[in-house]
């Protein structure tokens, strides 16, 4: 990580010392640390971070939750039941984020400095392109609100 530090805290960007703090962690063995953003903010959070293959594969995972509850659950206890069961498992998929998030992120990051690496020779540009992929945006955060929205609206 010595030889990264720019890299990641490009990366990081405003968050860098909570993030580099998370590596050093990371890199003594312990994978796995709490984040409350992700734990109170959900899938806005991997928007936000820019994790958008993590994104889908959480969102595909709850999407196949919800059919299973929808589908298989109701018919072997009830619909009046699903609601214990809907309730123990969005506290456990907040949990499960909540101490998966950052985990994910770092590797998201180790990945983006290594792919910089490999296809810039120096270091001004591995900071560009780890500039752009990392850090945050609001911009997909907007309209995944207003598909909710929408959503509620029309349903």
């Amino acid at each position: 990580m010595e030889k990264n530090i720019e890299l990641y805290e490009s990366f990081f960007q405003e968050r860098k010392d909570y993030y580099l703090e998370k590596l050093k962690l990371l890199e003594n063995n312990k994978k796995f640390t709490f984040n409350y953003a992700t734990l109170i903010f959900g899938i806005f959070w991997f928007f936000y971070r820019k994790m958008y293959v993590e994104l889908f594969i959480i969102y595909s995972f709850v999407v196949l939750e919800t059919l299973f509850e929808r589908h298989f659950l109701s018919e072997m206890i009830g619909y009046d039941n699903i609601t214990i069961f809907n309730i123990a498992f969005s506290v456990f998929f907040l949990l499960f984020i909540g101490f998966t998030g950052n985990y994910l992120y770092l590797k998201k990051a180790k990945r983006t400095i290594e792919k910089a690496e490999k296809k810039h020779p120096d270091l001004e540009t591995q900071k560009e392109y780890v500039t752009k992929k990392g850090g945050t945006t609001f911009i997909f955060i907007w309209v995944l609100l207003i598909l909710v929205i929408l959503y509620a609206i029309l349903k």
